[in-house]
């Protein structure tokens, strides 16, 4: 009895301790950096180093937060990119409150596997991207058009077309991967500033940017071993 009462004495100062840190590396950067909003402050897989999440990005510092290292935290020997994989955590959403309507839907195979693709028809990493997705089946694609015009400034226009055709995905493709412009299509009304609208409200400053079926956020350009080790993850 006595044993259990001191390990769990010792687990209680851990926490305690833990959390008197971290308390402590909040209140620094708040000191030091009263400028910059902080979402969070965790404990990292090496001593005295500490995560924070601000500006939509990974840091680490330590308790005198005054210097921070800014790049990706490795686990050689596991073969995982830690900071990748807290950043898809840290940023994850509820894919149940997406609203569906606003997307165009294509399936692949039976589409048992579930992404939710905001993309730019002019982005040229979104275009990569779907080279990519062209060798993944068994897939449901929510594809929420996304026209960045402060770097496309055609993609608004190419992005109601797509949405006003009648076979949506298939345009949208000829026009991403073959540079086929919509032909022909009258104007309709779109979702495009709804899906604008958005992406800002879920912090999405880029593209191309997916979502899995657990949330979880997947920035950039995937190849498509990639994209099946990502889908098989969240079975």
């Amino acid at each position: 009895m006595k044993t259990w009462l001191s390990i769990l004495s010792l687990s209680l100062m851990t926490l305690t301790t833990a959390h008197a840190d971290i308390q402590m590396v909040q209140q620094n950067l708040k000191n030091n950096f009263p400028d910059i909003k902080v979402k969070s402050v965790n404990n990292s897989p090496v001593k005295d180093i500490y995560e924070v999440y601000m500006g939509g990005r990974i840091v680490y510092t330590n308790e005198d937060a005054k210097y921070f290292f800014v790049g990706n935290l490795i686990d050689l020997k596991e073969q995982k990119n830690i900071t990748e994989e807290r950043e898809r955590v840290l940023t994850s959403i509820d894919v149940k409150s997406l609203p569906l309507n606003q997307a165009i839907k294509h399936v692949k195979g039976k589409g048992e596997r579930v992404i939710y693709l905001f993309s730019d028809p002019d982005c040229p990493y979104c275009q990569s991207l779907e080279k990519e997705l062209k060798n993944v089946d068994n897939l449901t694609i929510y594809l929420f058009l996304y026209p960045i015009t402060k770097l496309h400034p055609n993609a608004s226009t190419i992005a109601n077309q797509v949405w006003c055709s009648k076979e949506q995905y298939q345009v949208w493709q000829n026009y991403v991967l073959n540079k086929i412009k919509p032909l022909n299509v009258k104007s309709c009304e779109t979702p495009i500033e709804k899906n604008i609208h958005l992406a800002h409200t879920l912090a999405i400053d880029g593209t191309p940017t997916l979502f899995l079926q657990d949330g979880s956020r997947i920035s950039g350009i995937r190849s498509t071993g990639e994209i099946e080790l990502l889908l098989q993850a969240v079975k």
